[in-house]
Formats: C-alpha cells, structure tokens, sequence
C-alpha cells in the first residue's frame, strides 16, 4: 500500500494527478497508518481539508464594508517640511560630489618625477634612509629589551615577601617569648 501511496504522492508532486487520484491520495492518507516519512505529508492534506473547509461568517462583510466606507486620513504636507527633508539629502549629496571632485584634482596633481640624475646617487640615497630606518629600529629593540627586564620585578616581589614570611615567624616566637615573661 506504502508503493501506490508514493506513486501517487510523486504524480501530486509533478502536477499529474486526476481530481479522481488526488481523491484516492486523501483517502488512502486518512485511512493508513503512515510511515514518519508520510505522516508530514498527512498533516499538509488534512491542513488543506480544515482550511477549506471555513468559511467567512456576516461578521466579516459588515467589517470589508465599514472598512470601505470609512474616510481616508488625508495628511497635508506643508512646504517647509518638504524643503527640511530634502534640503539635508541634497546638502549630503553635495558634500559628497565636492569632496569627490577635491579628491580627483589633487590625485591628478600629484605627478612623480625622478628627482636624482644617476642610479648611483639614487642607490646611496636609498641606503642613507634605510640605515636610518636601520637606527630606529634598533634604538625601538633595545626599549623592548629593557620592558622585558620588568618580568624580573616579580621574582624580586616574591623574594620580599618570602622575606616578609619568614620575618613573622621569627618575631611571632619572640612575641611569644615577650607574653610568657
């Protein structure tokens, strides 16, 4: 029976059904216990009988008709609400297109020229400014360094306070001492 319910279900599917098959389809639905798989399938059928099923009570046509004939709200807009609205969108815009236009002109304004005669003066010129870079570097190296030396700190804090431990048990005899005299 699982078989001619499939059948039927993959012509419902691709739109090939007779009304007579979709029948047949519903009643075979109803009357079988269904595998999980069709029990979803059941669930859409039985959806589809309920909800045509219903129908519109004379409550719905005096709302449709009251609805219908209630005044439309008309909203006036005054000018100056239309010039605050748009006048911003139109600032924005131009805003936009000025800065854009700035942008460009200063692009194009920027040509590169080659400003050394020789390759050779523009090499040494080149090795100058990476040595410098090379300097600057090396000075941000050695601050790092001296950061990492503070990790050290700690090892001095726990020193002390080991100190500081041992320093109390020390003077908590000799308090000791002090209250049995």
């Amino acid at each position: 029976m699982e078989s001619k319910i499939e059948k039927l279900l993959h012509k419902y599917w691709d739109t090939e059904t007779s009304v007579e098959e979709e029948k047949e389809l519903k009643s075979l639905l109803q009357d079988e216990d269904v595998s999980e798989e069709l029990s979803e399938v059941k669930e859409l059928f039985a959806h589809f009988e309920n909800e045509s099923s219903q129908e519109l009570d004379e409550s719905f046509d005096t709302e449709l008709l009251a609805a219908i004939a209630a005044p439309e709200e008309v909203r006036v807009l005054k000018f100056s609400d239309y010039v605050k609205r748009y006048s911003s969108i139109a600032a924005a815009v131009a805003v936009l297109f000025i800065s854009s236009y700035i942008f460009i002109q200063q692009q194009n304004s920027f040509q590169p020229e080659d400003t050394f005669d020789t390759p050779e003066a523009a090499y040494a010129e080149l090795k100058k400014q990476l040595l410098l870079v090379s300097q600057y570097m090396n000075k941000g190296s050695e601050t790092v360094n001296e950061l990492s030396n503070l990790g050290k700190f700690e090892e001095v804090v726990n020193d002390i306070g080991a100190m500081e431990r041992a320093s109390d048990a020390t003077f908590g005899h000799l308090k000791e001492l002090n209250r049995t005299n």
